[in-house]
């Protein structure tokens, strides 16, 4: 028996605004180890895994970009495999196969799109160049001497190019600089922190209705009056309760109907989440990784027994308050009247709920072996994680 540890990371166009995702994977065996020499048979996993999860539930309308190995292709096992979203990651840092050039001229030749992951200025690159849409470069690892070399030449060659690590910003001003198409790294997902950052006027408002909201002696009428002051939340609300999702008989038309009927938590939430996408209207991505950091940490309270399963939702969807204020979640959290367990997740990680957090970011990044550290099992973790995707995925369609 095995499980699929299977996560996505965002990237970026040049302009920063979210336009695809890389699917990352791990197949395990059932006592939690990876297979050492099984690419073969992870890559027909992966591919398993998502014909039964469905590709618009993990990347939406977005492209999906995927490593395969060699072996599997030189195997046959893309020849059942066309979907106009998918872009196939090929390692061209070693020498190919003699075999696999043709076969992968003939897969392009039949609609697929294929990715040189990672290129570097090898001949087995050179030799698969021609069959490529996008070439990925690892950023972190290429002198900025051979970028400036390459880039052009690849450009010239008509591939896209990609920047893969990038982790600071000088690497994501050099990429974009040379002309890169997708950018892609951990620099995207951390707050680009000053310490001593003033969080703007209109953001501090957001973020004390957001301490009234998830304050732990906040009453029904209370969260119902703030709620109600705030005519674009109550708006949203509204739109949202009256949505088809719900199919009432009648429409409500008052936030006092709308916490009856959603129930006090689920007003709390949803006010909470649409707050947080008023903080950086620009930066949807983040609502969006709120909402799955959310569910994901709900469901892993569930299954572990962990308890209060809507805290560790809201621990989730308050995880990128620091990087939509682009100021120290210390600092953030020190003016909001959250509940001790909640201040600890959020800061060090600490505490049941820091525990559950701590393992949904891990798998986030695709870090398997700190989610395999976490001590959370396995294939709940997995199931977990692609739940949330296809929570998040419905419940983004009803936002707009």
């Amino acid at each position: 028996m095995h499980h699929i540890y299977l996560g996505r990371q965002p990237i970026y166009n040049r302009k920063l605004a979210l336009e695809a995702f890389e699917l990352l994977y791990r197949k395990n065996d059932a006592d939690g180890s990876a297979p050492a020499d099984d690419a073969a048979g992870a890559s027909r996993a992966i591919l398993s895994a998502l014909t039964e999860v469905g590709l618009p539930n993990l990347v939406d309308t977005r492209l999906a970009f995927i490593r395969i190995a060699p072996r599997f292709v030189l195997d046959g096992g893309l020849d059942s495999v066309q979907h106009a979203q998918l872009v196939l990651g090929i390692a061209a840092d070693t020498a190919p196969d003699p075999a696999l050039l043709p076969l992968l001229q003939r897969l392009r030749a039949q609609g697929r799109r294929f990715a040189l992951d990672p290129y570097t200025d090898s001949p087995g690159s050179r030799t698969l160049l021609g069959v490529a849409d996008f070439v990925k470069l690892d950023i972190a690892a290429l002198p900025e001497a051979e970028l400036r070399q390459l880039a052009p030449q690849l450009s010239a060659a008509g591939v896209r190019l990609m920047g893969g690590r990038i982790e600071n910003r000088s690497a994501l001003e050099l990429c974009q600089g040379l002309g890169f198409h997708y950018l892609q790294g951990y620099f995207f997902s951390q707050p680009k922190l000053l310490r001593f950052r003033t969080i703007a006027t209109h953001q501090a408002a957001i973020l004390r209705l957001i301490g009234v909201l998830n304050d732990p002696q906040s009453s029904i009428r209370e969260v119902e009056e703030l709620v109600s002051q705030d005519v674009s939340l109550s708006y949203k609300l509204l739109r949202h309760i009256n949505s088809a999702y719900f199919n009432l008989p009648n429409r409500v038309d008052s936030i006092r109907r709308a916490v009856i009927l959603l129930g006090f938590n689920q007003i709390k939430s949803w006010a909470t989440l649409i707050s947080l996408a008023n903080l950086d209207a620009a930066r949807s991505d983040l609502t969006n990784t709120a909402l799955v950091r959310a569910y994901m940490c709900e469901e892993l309270a569930r299954a572990t027994g962990t308890g209060r399963a809507e805290t560790a939702f809201t621990v989730g969807l308050l995880s990128v308050l620091d990087s939509l204020t682009q100021a120290p979640i210390e600092q953030i959290v020190a003016s909001l009247p959250l509940a001790e367990d909640v201040v600890a997740a959020l800061t060090t990680h600490s505490g049941p709920f820091g525990r559950l957090l701590a393992c949904t970011l891990a798998y986030e990044r695709g870090d398997w072996d700190a989610v395999d550290a976490s001590g959370l099992p396995g294939p709940r973790v997995g199931e977990a994680y692609l739940g949330a995707l296809a929570l998040t995925h419905r419940a983004t369609a009803r936002m707009r």
